[in-house]
């Protein structure tokens, strides 16, 4: 892993206004089927200037002297998903991205992320196909779950990071991780995620392996 895992309350200083931004969006399901709930346009075919804000926010925690001297890609999208999606996520890493956040902008007890080690050598999260066709359709719930916590046990949690509104948690996208639920009530769990693809800039440097060198 080249990313470090942090933490960040109060991310926003005005949540409201984001949360305000996000209800005014349209969202859509997965064309795939491959994650849980609902998600917006890309913000940057939205508001490119919403986008740039927040994704400079973003990088600014973890390079503060040189962010404005930083190029990145990333894709950025307001996700809204609940209890119907099932008790938790299922175990993945986002294998194309370098860096992954998630700002959590609803009050949802037990509804955070999760990071895990993958001690049997997991190339892949099993039940993939069980998955895809429950976030279609979502029939079959309890089937579903027998899968997921099949699927879930070959992992090892190592860190819970709980849902605290307006919070940022950032984490390498190679991490295995999961979502732990998606709230015990219908209001939505909104999220803003967003997947950093590539950061470059003059001299920049990778914080956990420049940390490692130091020895």
């Amino acid at each position: 892993m080249i990313w470090p895992t942090l933490i960040v309350d109060d991310f926003f200083e005005d949540p409201k206004k984001i949360i305000k931004f996000a209800n005014s969006l349209e969202f859509r399901k997965a064309p795939d089927n491959t994650w849980p709930g609902l998600r917006s346009a890309p913000t940057h075919e939205i508001d490119n200037n919403f986008f740039l804000f927040t994704t400079k926010k973003i990088l600014s925690v973890l390079y503060p002297m040189n962010v404005d001297h930083l190029k990145w890609r990333a894709s950025q999208s307001f996700q809204r998903s609940n209890k119907k999606y099932g008790e938790g996520g299922w175990v993945h890493s986002d294998t194309d991205a370098e860096l992954t956040t998630i700002i959590y902008l609803s009050d949802h007890a037990n509804s955070g992320t999760a990071l895990y080690h993958n001690p049997n050598f997991m190339l892949s999260p099993l039940h993939t196909k069980e998955k895809d066709k429950f976030y279609k359709n979502l029939k079959n719930k309890k089937k579903m779950e027998r899968k997921r916590a099949e699927a879930n046990s070959k992992y090892k949690k190592v860190l819970d990071m709980s849902s605290n509104f307006n919070r940022l948690v950032m984490f390498d996208a190679h991490h295995w991780h999961q979502a732990t639920g998606f709230g015990k009530t219908k209001e939505d769990r909104l999220t803003l995620i967003t997947f950093f693809r590539h950061i470059t800039g003059d001299d920049i440097k990778y914080p956990i392996p420049t940390m490692r060198r130091i020895t």
